[in-house]
C-alpha cells in the first residue's frame, strides 16, 4: 500500500508540474505571437495604402473637362478600371507591377483597354510611371505633414507633395465606411485673376486610391478676348476620379 500510494502521488505531482509548465509555455507563446503581430503591422501598414497583388482591381466614375481655349472645351463622363495583371523583378531587386487601365462610357458597355502603367514600391516610396514618366505618389513613413518632391525621379520641375491628413474613417460613394486613409495634397495654389492649380489624392488602407481631384486651369488675361479678372477659363483641365468598386479577380 505504501509503495502504491507513493507512486500514485508522485505521478500526480509530476502531471501537475507538467501542466503548470504547459500553461506557462502557452502564455509565453501568446505574448511572443502578439508582439510579432504588432511588429508586422508596423512594417506593412504604409504599403497597405497602395495594394499590389495580381488580380486586384478598382473601378472609378470619372468626370473630365478639358479647356482648349475660351471658346472651346470638351467634357465627358466615363468609368475607369485599373487592374494589377503581372509583376517582374526590377533593377533595384524589388518588383515592378504592371497595371492595365481600361475605359467604358456606361456600365453596360464592354471595357476598352487604353494603356499600361507601372508601379514599383520599396521601403522609401511608391513610384507610379504614367506614360513612362515616374512620379513618387506616396513617401514612407506615411505620417502627417510629411513632404517630398513628387518629380524627384523625372526631369520635370520640382513639385512638393504634402501628406496633410491621416484619418480613421473614409466614406465611399456606396456609403461604406472604410479606413484608415491618408490625404496627399500635390498642389494648392492660385489666385482669382490668373490661375488655379489644386491637386489632391486620397488613399485607404487595403483599397488604394479612392479619390483624385485635379483643377489645373489658367484664366484669360487678354483684354482683347475677355474682361480680365472675370475668371473666364482660357485653358486647362478639371478632373474628378471617384472609386465605386474594388475587389480581387
Amino acid at each position: 500500500m505504501f509503495l502504491f500510494t507513493f507512486k500514485d502521488t508522485g505521478g500526480f505531482r509530476q502531471k501537475t508540474g507538467l501542466l503548470k509548465n504547459f500553461y506557462k509555455y502557452l502564455a509565453g507563446l501568446l505574448v511572443v505571437l502578439a508582439g510579432c503581430g504588432d511588429d508586422e503591422t508596423k512594417v506593412t501598414s504604409d504599403a497597405d495604402y497602395f495594394p499590389l497583388h495580381k488580380g486586384f482591381y478598382q473601378i472609378y466614375n470619372v468626370s473630365e473637362t478639358r479647356y482648349l481655349n475660351i471658346n472651346d472645351s470638351e467634357s465627358r463622363t466615363f468609368q475607369l478600371k485599373t487592374e494589377v495583371v503581372d509583376s517582374f523583378i526590377n533593377q533595384e531587386g524589388g518588383y515592378t507591377y504592371t497595371i492595365h487601365r481600361s475605359e467604358r462610357t456606361t456600365p453596360s458597355d464592354p471595357w476598352t483597354f487604353t494603356e499600361v502603367w507601372a508601379v514599383r514600391m520599396n521601403t522609401a516610396n511608391v513610384v507610379v510611371s504614367e506614360e513612362n514618366v515616374p512620379y513618387i505618389r506616396i513617401a514612407f513613413p506615411a505620417v502627417k505633414n510629411r513632404t517630398w518632391d513628387g518629380n524627384a525621379l523625372n526631369t520635370l520641375s520640382a513639385d512638393e507633395y504634402v501628406l496633410t491628413t491621416v484619418g480613421k474613417s473614409y466614406q465611399l460613394e456606396s456609403g461604406e465606411q472604410v479606413g484608415p486613409y491618408i490625404q496627399i495634397v500635390q498642389e494648392d495654389s492660385g489666385d482669382p485673376i490668373t490661375f488655379v492649380d489644386k491637386r489632391q489624392e486620397f488613399y485607404v488602407k487595403n483599397i488604394g486610391l479612392v479619390k483624385q481631384e485635379v483643377t489645373d486651369i489658367k484664366y484669360c488675361s487678354d483684354a482683347d478676348d475677355c474682361v480680365p479678372g472675370t475668371q473666364v477659363i482660357n485653358n486647362g483641365i478639371i478632373y474628378v476620379q471617384t472609386l465605386i468598386e474594388y475587389g480581387q479577380n
